[in-house]
């Protein structure tokens, strides 16, 4: 990056120091008094100094410099700078940081990069331990201020208490997203294990679901409903995200309890019309306590993978593909299986950014995205299955074999091409 003869700029040192850069050579800071911070060349056999107060306006510079200017050196610091603050800042593998950099800057200048593979990943896997508190091996752990907050350090962790002597429950919602969650009618809960840290049992997820109408399938006489709803990445707002011990029926009264207790202080109240879930027993019994007036349904994408699960036990299909939405994007995000408890929690602050970003969109007009012609086709093949199992043209085991072929993919076929 060329700067011109009257640019000024700071960067940090490897140990975090405060660099003054004015074209393209590098100050290091020297002294501090009361009203002066003073500044000389980074080369000790030079003499050129500045001067500046201490809001960084410069006072006053000498400019003899005994030696070539080196912009390069600029570009690297700037180089490493970026990468440590990612480093520092994000779960994303250092390697894979240092290598996305590198293809945003001109690999002449990376040419002049001295440390070696080996040492930079030391001294990057060293400032993000400095940064990351020590990993528990238990639930009974302090949590740090600033994993409390949001990014915007609004406050995060709604609810952290135990259950029991060493069970204990944590649930991050921000107030943005439990007046979004209170205040609407239509809410889906799930759960997610892989990307939750091997002290906790699973990481538990709620939803509240806007802008768009969904679909109730009555499947027989027993009055077991299916919920269908499209657009998931826009419609369905991630309202708040707990890790739980186990998945017990009281652990989940408990939660919803809690919930209850944090609407009652917003002067709102939790009672959604309709609550949209897997088919966890204890999740469902659990609901049927704490909102005895409410609809229960089960998640469509959830229903399908029971199907196919028993399809695939009777031999009727050999391929099936599907996709978690906010799970998968959750798992692409953490990149690991079983991560620690502070990569996640890094990663629950940024889903309540962009919680914020995705509602201002809708609350400023921006529409559901469009269905792609595919995904109307399988729809109404969905519709015309539901209708003539409505109309007793066809039997469950019909209904079952046909919604097999539109649910599994044909996998084989595509690793041909």
């Amino acid at each position: 990056m060329n700067s011109s003869s009257s640019t000024m700029s700071f960067v940090l040192s490897q140990k975090g120091k405060p660099l003054l850069v004015m074209d393209d050579y590098v100050f290091r800071l020297n002294k501090i008094t009361n009203t002066t911070k003073y500044y000389r060349c980074e080369n000790r056999d030079c003499t050129a100094t500045a001067h500046t107060d201490l809001n960084n306006v410069l006072l006053k510079v000498n400019a003899n410099h005994s030696h070539v200017i080196e912009p390069e050196k600029k570009e690297i610091r700037i180089f490493k700078q970026i990468v440590k603050e990612r480093a520092t800042k994000e779960s994303t593998p250092i390697p894979k940081i240092y290598e996305e950099e590198s293809t945003k800057n001109d690999f002449k200048i990376l040419d002049y990069c001295y440390f070696t593979v080996s040492k930079r990943d030391d001294s990057l896997n060293k400032a993000r331990r400095l940064e990351t508190p020590p990993i528990p091996d238990s639930q009974i752990f302090g949590i740090p201020y600033l994993y409390t907050r949001t990014i915007e350090n609004e406050e995060f962790l709604c609810v952290d208490k135990f259950i029991k002597r060493k069970t204990r429950i944590l649930l991050f919602a921000s107030n943005e997203q439990l007046k979004v969650l209170f205040q609407n009618s239509i809410v889906l809960m799930d759960g997610t294990f892989s990307t939750c840290p091997k002290i906790f049992d699973q990481v538990f997820t709620i939803h509240s679901i806007k802008y768009e109408q969904c679909k109730i399938y009555l499947m027989n006489k027993r009055n077991i409903y299916i919920y269908i709803f499209q657009s998931f990445f826009h419609i369905a707002f991630i309202c708040g995200i707990g890790l739980l011990p186990d998945r017990k029926k009281s652990t989940y009264r408990f939660v919803f309890e809690e919930l209850k207790g944090l609407a009652v202080r917003m002067n709102l109240v939790f009672s959604p019309s309709t609550i949209i879930t897997d088919f966890e027993h204890s999740l469902a019994d659990a609901i049927i306590s704490e909102f005895p007036s409410s609809n229960q349904y089960g998640c469509y994408f959830h229903f399908t993978e029971a199907v196919y699960r028993q399809i695939q036990h009777l031999g009727l299909s050999s391929g099936y593909c599907s996709d978690g939405s906010f799970h998968n994007r959750l798992n692409l995000r953490v990149a690991k299986h079983h991560p620690n408890i502070w990569i996640l929690i890094r990663c629950i602050q940024g889903e309540e950014i962009r919680f914020n970003h995705v509602l201002i969109q809708m609350i400023g007009g921006l529409t559901c995205r469009t269905k792609t012609a595919a995904t109307n086709a399988i729809q109404q093949r969905i519709d015309t299955l539901y209708l003539r199992y409505q109309n007793n043209e066809i039997t469950v085991d019909e209904l079952l074999l046909g919604l097999s072929y539109v649910v599994a993919k044909n996998t084989s076929a595509k690793r041909k091409k």
